[in-house]
């Protein structure tokens, strides 16, 4: 029975941050084409009898050409190999019009890859192994008809599926599928279940040959400290499934919380004792939570960024604090001026020294405001 590989969404081409290499590159993007690069070379080193990849192998349907130059010529290295390499579409790189060509179409030309990519249900049949190849599909309606054509062959029956399997896997992304409560018995006819979309790894207690292998990078603070890598599978008497992380950039989350009944030196210390324990080059999130409005304004986000020199990036977000009772928040507009003064009636004990700043705070702030108003006249 075979060993293979199970990988998904690489999501070539994906970028953010602002952030640039030496070349001049995106380095999220830079970061995304290196992680998939380590997954090939472990794709060669470990010589599985074939590798499978779940969807979103590019993050957009018209991915730019370093994307798709990026993604071809790691696919030729690995079926250069002598490994197939079995692929279907999924929400991200399946185009929403009937005026733009399925990328994956491209793949073709790649003597040993197996792309499936025309919303609709294919199998592929290798030596005796059956791919049942459910891609995505953006109708609802279609989804479910092509659901209804799955029917394992005698032998061995993998599905490759993009989709929510349960809706603790939902991401609540354009044209998401939800694989139908109706049909979770036929998932027991197969050897395994091989799921993309979801972007962390997880064998599903329901179905223990059932698996998100997850992403091969990280895209958003959801996935900060997660491992990220690929699935080596088994299929013998019973189904082996082994993850294998990879090294990639840090996202470290770090959550400061009960801020309104803090002093803004607390809230520092908490952010500087966490930055003592930083990665170099990682992205940092951090939460402010419960935090009062006029406190904001004495922890700034250059503030916070300058205690983290060696990091990519930080991503400060503030949650603010909501009143007994009302469940939306702060509705009433607040000045600037009335901000800068809550602020320093709490922040400055001494009463004179209060005044003073205060009035000089006043006086610029009323300077500034001026300014605007003529501009707008």
């Amino acid at each position: 029975m075979p060993t293979f590989i199970h990988i998904s969404d690489t999501h070539l081409g994906f970028s953010d941050f602002d952030r640039v290499d030496g070349s001049g590159i995106n380095q999220r993007e830079v970061d995304v084409y290196s992680a998939f690069a380590r997954v090939a070379d472990e794709i060669i080193i470990r010589k599985p009898d074939f590798v499978i990849h779940t969807g979103d192998l590019f993050h957009r349907a018209s991915p730019s050409n370093r994307a798709l130059v990026q993604g071809l010529s790691l696919i030729k290295k690995i079926t250069k190999a002598r490994i197939p390499f079995i692929v279907i579409a999924g929400n991200h790189s399946t185009p929403r019009t009937v005026y733009t060509s399925p990328i994956l179409q491209a793949l073709h030309n790649i003597e040993g890859v197996h792309a499936v990519y025309n919303q609709q249900y294919e199998l592929i049949s290798l030596d005796g192994i059956h791919f049942h190849c459910l891609p995505h599909i953006h109708d609802d309606e279609a989804y479910r008809l092509q659901i209804e054509k799955l029917n394992p062959r005698s032998g061995c029956n993998i599905l490759l599926m993009h989709t929510s399997l349960g809706k603790d896997y939902l991401l609540d992304e354009y044209g998401e599928r939800l694989f139908p409560e109706s049909m979770y018995q036929l998932l027991h006819a197969f050897n395994y279940v091989a799921l993309g979309h979801w972007h962390n790894f997880q064998v599903l207690q329901q179905w223990s040959h059932a698996c998100y292998c997850g992403s091969t990078e990280r895209f958003s603070d959801r996935e900060a400290s997660r491992k990220k890598g690929f699935v080596t599978v088994t299929i013998g008497t019973n189904t082996s499934i082994e993850f294998t992380e990879i090294p990639i950039r840090p996202w470290l989350r770090f959550d400061v919380t009960h801020c309104s009944e803090r002093s803004n030196e607390d809230i520092k210390k908490s952010i500087q004792d966490f930055a003592g324990s930083c990665t170099d080059g990682a992205i940092v999130s951090m939460y402010l939570h419960d935090l009062d409005r006029h406190q904001s304004a004495g922890i700034s986000n250059m503030w916070i960024a300058s205690q983290f020199p060696e990091a990519l990036i930080v991503l400060p977000k503030r949650i603010f604090k909501t009143n007994r009772g009302d469940n939306s928040g702060y509705k009433e507009q607040i000045s600037i001026e009335e901000l800068f003064v809550n602020y320093c009636t709490s922040q400055i004990a001494d009463g004179s020294e209060r005044k003073a700043i205060t009035g000089i705070g006043k006086r610029y702030i009323r300077r500034y405001l001026d300014a605007i108003n003529e501009v707008k006249e």
